[in-house]
């Protein structure tokens, strides 16, 4: 009978010890999962302004354990806002992650089904209610594909046409650009060969005879047709 006894107490010792290791483990695991989990996120690079809808979506990735926490979940999570260029990533052990993000140049503003947008460099149209623009940007009007607009200026760029002085893009069917100047001067470029023909516009530009004209027609293959303000 004493034998059955200590069995017994040996079992409920057992039991006892299991129990309280279990009780402890838990606790660890749940200090750790604590200790771990996303609790600060930090936003460099961008305004106070631009921050504002990011930093509401990031928050959603709050309390994520960090080592779980991957670098395209935060992309996926910023994949939203088109108007970013560049993102890095830092994970700071135990619970923060810093964010570097950088802005991409605004080169234009158009309308796209009755909604304006701005035209970014990195080849998004990006809503307007993203960004508080307040610079000075050209308005573009019709059907245009945005890399088209992006090889216009580059070329634009290359023949030294200062981009600043143009206020209007105007597109049309037949893919061809009119350019509208700040001194009221338009530019009306050909569908092909537009390279060849800034060049025309640079030599007349630099020959001052421009002065008093109002149109600059090079839709014409070998041909310049200039309007004066009186026609």
């Amino acid at each position: 009978m004493p034998l059955q006894t200590n069995k017994y107490k040996l079992y409920l010792y057992l039991f006892f010890f299991i129990f309280l290791t279990s009780i402890f483990n838990f606790k660890i695991l749940d200090n750790y999962q604590e200790k771990f989990s996303l609790k600060k996120i930090y936003i460099y690079g961008l305004s106070n302004n631009e921050k504002q809808s990011i930093e509401i979506e990031l928050n959603k990735l709050r309390n994520i354990n960090i080592f779980k926490l991957t670098e395209d979940r935060v992309l996926k999570t910023l994949k939203k806002f088109n108007f970013l260029e560049n993102i890095y990533v830092n994970k700071v052990i135990p619970s923060t992650i810093n964010i570097n993000l950088s802005k991409t140049l605004i080169i234009g503003k158009t309308l796209r089904n009755g909604e304006y947008f701005y035209i970014g460099k990195n080849g998004n149209f990006i809503k307007s209610n993203q960004l508080n623009e307040t610079i000075n940007i050209p308005s573009v009007f019709g059907e245009f594909r945005i890399e088209e607009y992006i090889d216009l200026q580059n070329i634009l760029s290359e023949n030294e046409v200062d981009l600043q002085n143009i206020e209007k893009y105007f597109y049309y069917k037949n893919k061809r650009w009119d350019l509208l100047f700040s001194n009221k001067l338009t530019l009306m470029l050909p569908s092909q060969n537009v390279a060849k023909s800034i060049k025309i516009y640079k030599k007349l530009l630099d020959s001052d005879n421009l002065i008093n004209k109002k149109i600059i027609d090079l839709r014409i293959t070998n041909q310049i047709i200039l309007t004066n303000y009186n026609e």
